[in-house]
């Protein structure tokens, strides 16, 4: 008996507490009208706003913060035409933009005209100031660099420059290291014990 009254205790709880949200909902709810007015709308404008769609009225969801959801750049390749202009080549990916970030990237292309960054032949000091100073969602280790020959009217794959790599000097083997470093140590114990003998005698 007992155990019925707590199951019809708790079903009357979650009732009260789903009719308690839902009528708070309902409450702070925004009508258009109300959303349209209370953004400088007018509403004898309000009608035909509706209607022919006008502002995104209909697919709006205004009295709501916006969430700034925008389109960050991925820098998919440079092309460098000459020493002057350059193409970026940018896709989209989506991401929270930060506060403060003033600059929409749209994808595509854009041509970057007398910039020194790009007109340099060094690409890895070029990845380098990317990498430090632009915000690309991407690694610009997988941004591929071309540059336009005039002449053969072809696009060249710029490779970065390797680096020398530097020469590791021969280290002796860790082995050796041990066997010499045993071998001491039971020579040095040898002496120190034939040593004590002496001085007991």
């Amino acid at each position: 008996m007992e155990t019925d009254i707590q199951i019809q205790n708790t079903s009357m709880k979650t009732t009260c507490t789903f009719l308690a949200l839902l009528i708070s909902v309902s409450i702070f709810s925004q009508t258009k009208l109300i959303a349209f007015k209370s953004h400088s709308g007018h509403s004898e404008n309000f009608n035909t706003a509706v209607s022919e769609h006008l502002f995104d009225t209909n697919f709006s969801n205004l009295g709501i913060v916006p969430q700034k959801y925008v389109r960050d750049a991925r820098l998919d390749s440079v092309i460098i035409l000459n020493d002057e202009e350059s193409v970026l080549v940018t896709s989209s990916a989506k991401k929270r933009v930060p506060a403060g970030v003033k600059r929409f990237w749209e994808p595509g292309r854009e041509t970057v005209r007398n910039h020194g960054l790009f007109s340099k032949k060094n690409i890895d000091s070029v990845k380098t100031v990317l990498k430090r100073d632009y915000n690309f969602v991407n690694d610009m280790d997988s941004v591929i660099f071309v540059e336009y020959d005039q002449e053969n009217k072809s696009y060249k794959e710029i490779k970065p420059t390797e680096k020398p790599k530097k020469e590791k000097p021969e280290k002796m083997p860790r082995g050796l290291l041990l066997g010499i470093l045993m071998l001491s140590g039971a020579s040095g114990f040898y002496g120190w014990k034939r040593n004590k003998r002496n001085n007991e005698k």
